[in-house]
């Protein structure tokens, strides 16, 4: 009698759409754990020279953004989706005024955090492409350990994967350090809270999934960064008071820097859709 079980292939072809949600979703958390360093460097370049010119220019860009680009888009998502038109926001005076301020707000705000990120890009006074070669280095040097602890929390339904993801993880911050020649010190301040964050999340991946499932991970990484990085603090205070200020585990740059990457990174756990069939 003819068999009925699928071959190889037709066994995997259901599980691809679900994979590629998954890399998906660990690369956005991914990006939002480098944004916050590239917008505050772009901020710093266009801050440096700031000039009328750019604000009005902003203000052109965002009028159109809020007027006409935001409900054109509004209308095209809902005929993707053959969703029902939102109701408009009503019609009094008071109502239009602060929904038009407020849409303008979030428009400029768009806008200057665009400029500021294309500013870091093509810097001036550099060559032609160093600023995007810095650009792409310091998203790549950023996104790396993330991506790989995201990507082994959302595999620990997957008795393949869930080992090979998961030692993955736990080398990602010394490959990152390999790859982009991180001193000593920042491979360690990086390696010791990454460690706790994979291993605190593991513990709380292994209840049933859901569409907050990498959202509850988000407090986990603010507490853990908070408590290294105040350990962290005590352990430069006890190094300066013994006179050995060298070994010193942050500079205020660098505490700062870290500061960023953390927040950063628990935004992408809020911010993330998990695919919850695993």
């Amino acid at each position: 009698m003819p068999t009925t079980e699928r071959p190889p292939l037709g066994r995997l072809a259901p599980l691809i759409p679900k994979g590629v949600a998954v890399l998906v979703t660990a690369l956005s958390i991914a990006i939002c754990a480098a944004a916050p360093e590239f917008i505050w460097r772009g901020l710093h370049v266009t801050l440096g020279h700031p000039h009328w010119i750019d604000l009005v220019g902003a203000l052109l860009i965002g009028l159109n953004l809020v007027f006409f680009i935001e409900p054109a888009m509004k209308r095209f998502r809902d005929l993707i989706y053959r969703s029902e038109p939102h109701e408009p926001a009503g019609a009094r005076p008071l109502e239009i005024f602060f929904t038009a301020s407020l849409g303008l707000a979030f428009a400029l705000a768009s806008v200057s955090l665009h400029d500021a990120m294309a500013a870091f890009i093509s810097r001036q006074g550099m060559a032609e492409d160093a600023g995007l070669r810095e650009a792409v280095l310091l998203i790549s040097a950023w996104a790396i350990v993330p991506f790989a602890v995201s990507l082994a929390w959302q595999s620990i339904g997957c008795r393949v994967l869930a080992v090979p993801t998961g030692l993955v993880a736990g080398a990602s911050p010394f490959i990152a350090g390999w790859l982009f020649v991180w001193p000593l010190t920042d491979v360690i301040t990086t390696a010791i809270p990454c460690l706790l964050i994979l291993g605190l999340g593991y513990r709380r991946s292994v209840r049933t999934p859901d569409e907050k499932f990498l959202a509850r991970h988000a407090p986990m990484v603010v507490l853990a960064a908070a408590g290294w990085l105040a350990l962290a603090l005590l352990v430069d205070v006890g190094l300066e008071m013994l006179g050995a200020e060298g070994w010193r585990l942050y500079d205020a740059p660098r505490f700062f820097v870290d500061c960023r990457f953390y927040l950063g990174w628990a935004a992408g756990l809020v911010f993330a859709r998990f695919p919850a069939a695993r």
